[in-house]
């Protein structure tokens, strides 16, 4: 083969879209098996600390705690974007295309609500981030949650601009399949990290 002929017939080696899509939704299993861990670790750590209270170090003396209906208020923004998603899930594979764009546009807007509400939860704590095992437990499980929230809203708007340019349709959908796996397991760790902080007293008192 001469160098004109590669210059002008290149061959191409493009691969079949399920492939692809089943490679990516192995990728994005793994993501969130990781992410799992990370917050199975924060969860873990938060009772460890609690019912270990060493020396009283899960609370100090007279210290504020988080509010746990804020906490709940929020995951229920989390759960709600999720649900709206799969709304929009389910459009798409119904070949809906402007149903999907307006619930994914719904979705994103609660979504970016929560994580604005995140932030203001976490730059109002009534307490400093060093100043006691649970202030630190807080601010990191709180945090975690804001970096989950931004992500997905990422996620989101590009669901939305795809969308928008009629990228899916009804035989062509898996990347907003993936998206709602991502955008579900959001928020069941919100639920879990609500649960988790709803429990502040140690149980042991003694330390």
């Amino acid at each position: 083969m001469t160098s004109s002929e590669t210059a002008e017939a290149p061959q191409l080696h493009v691969e079949d879209p399920d492939l692809i899509g089943r490679r990516w939704r192995t990728g994005v299993l793994l993501l969130i098996v990781a992410d799992g861990a990370f917050v199975a670790a924060l969860i873990f750590s938060y009772f460890y600390l609690r019912g270990l209270n060493t020396q009283h170090a899960w609370l100090s003396h007279g210290q504020a705690t988080a509010s746990i209906a804020v906490s709940w208020l929020l995951t229920l923004g989390v759960v709600v974007s999720a649900a709206v998603f799969r709304g929009a899930d389910r459009a798409i594979r119904a070949g809906h295309e402007g149903r999907f764009v307006s619930a994914t546009v719904v979705a994103v807007l609660v979504v970016l609500a929560t994580a604005v509400g995140q932030f203001l939860q976490l730059a109002n704590f009534p307490f400093g981030v060093a100043e006691s095992a649970y202030s630190s437990a807080l601010y990191t499980m709180a945090g975690a949650n804001f970096v989950h929230l931004l992500l997905t809203a990422f996620l989101g708007v590009a669901m939305w601009n795809r969308g928008r340019q009629h990228i899916y349709s009804a035989t062509s959908h898996w990347q907003v399949q993936l998206v709602g796996l991502w955008w579900t397991w959001v928020a069941v760790a919100a639920v879990f990290g609500a649960f988790t902080t709803s429990f502040i007293t140690s149980p042991n008192v003694g330390g």
